[in-house]
């Protein structure tokens, strides 16, 4: 209903770090503006408008309303008179609101199945992306110049990751760049050590193609999952990405025994996320689902038999949405 009075597609979000440490803040790529602490920026919470689906949610449809009609001013788009149907509403607001707990997100077999394989997929994206920048002073060479050529690297990497979420489908690109990094990763056992410059070149374009894949994860997380469940996906994922931050130290003390091992088990692994990735559903392009039962199947799952409810809710959603 007001999927054309917002901007669309948003930039993909990205999670600011200050060193190895989240800072809380939500950044865009290409941002260059200066940082601010979380206690600088709880001052900043008024003037960012709440979310409309949730707000719809939530029943609140007049503040819903407002937020729509202000973005549609500041998109110079017109605004229809009556955003939401008067019936509808009375329909929505006479429906129960469902709770949601944690033990949602296993709820069935296909979203238990989608969880977990959300879990390993950013756990193990983690574990690449922090072993390799820790590993990063053990490389050959000038260890400062390896760590700037490290950070520096990010930069393209969110801009290509940027690019590609505007045009192509979720999985496939997401399991490109995590083939792209495991695959040179694991070339990195045949390079001669005398070969300094070619190993810290496919170290680095493995760092690119993890890094991609990182940045994609929060927008493709958000968009396989209902609204009512969506930030609760996230910050569990997000928890499962901590344990392989802690996990990644232990990846780099394996190069005192042999200096290709930790590349050897970061490039298998970083290869198994890209499979892993391709049995998810595909969320480019499609409304964004509003309850549980809308949630996409996995990939390789039958979807069995639609009952006649569920596929009048599709053919006549409430509310239409935007894609991610």
């Amino acid at each position: 209903m007001f999927s054309s009075l917002l901007p669309q597609p948003s930039n993909p979000i990205l999670i600011h770090r200050k060193g190895n440490k989240d800072t809380g803040l939500i950044r865009y790529p290409g941002d260059t503006g200066p940082s601010f602490t979380q206690h600088d920026y709880v001052g900043d919470f008024r003037f960012i408008p709440e979310s409309p689906r949730w707000l719809i949610s939530q029943r609140r449809f007049r503040e819903a309303e407002d937020i729509i009609q202000k973005a549609a001013k500041i998109n110079n788009v017109a605004a229809p008179g009556v955003v939401f149907d008067p019936v509808e509403l009375l329909e929505l607001t006479s429906l129960k609101q469902q709770k949601v707990f944690i033990l949602d997100l296993f709820r069935t077999r296909n979203i238990a199945t989608i969880t977990i394989m959300s879990l390993l997929l950013w756990m193990l994206t983690s574990v690449g992306y922090f072993a390799l920048s820790l590993n990063t002073p053990n490389l050959h060479g000038d260890a400062y110049l390896n760590c700037f050529l490290s950070a520096l690297i990010e930069v393209p990497a969110y801009i290509t990751a940027w690019l590609l979420l505007r045009t192509l489908p979720r999985r496939f690109i997401i399991a490109g760049v995590l083939f792209l990094g495991g695959g040179v990763l694991l070339l990195f056992q045949v390079v001669p050590a005398d070969y300094n410059f070619l190993s810290i070149g496919l170290v680095m374009l493995g760092k690119f193609g993890i890094t991609s894949a990182f940045s994609m994860l929060y927008v493709f997380t958000a968009e396989l999952y209902p609204t009512l469940i969506r930030n609760m996906a996230v910050g569990v994922t997000s928890m499962a990405s901590r344990v392989g931050s802690i996990i990644a130290p232990y990846f780099v003390y394996l190069g005192a025994y042999n200096r290709v091992l930790p590349y050897i088990l970061m490039g298998t692994l970083t290869v198994l996320n890209g499979i892993i990735t391709l049995f998810f559903p595909e969320s480019f392009g499609m409304a964004l689902p509003e309850t549980l039962e809308q949630m996409q199947k996995v990939k390789g799952f039958r979807s069995g038999k639609k009952t006649k409810d569920s596929v009048d809710k599709e053919e006549n959603p409430k509310v239409l949405i935007t894609s991610f």
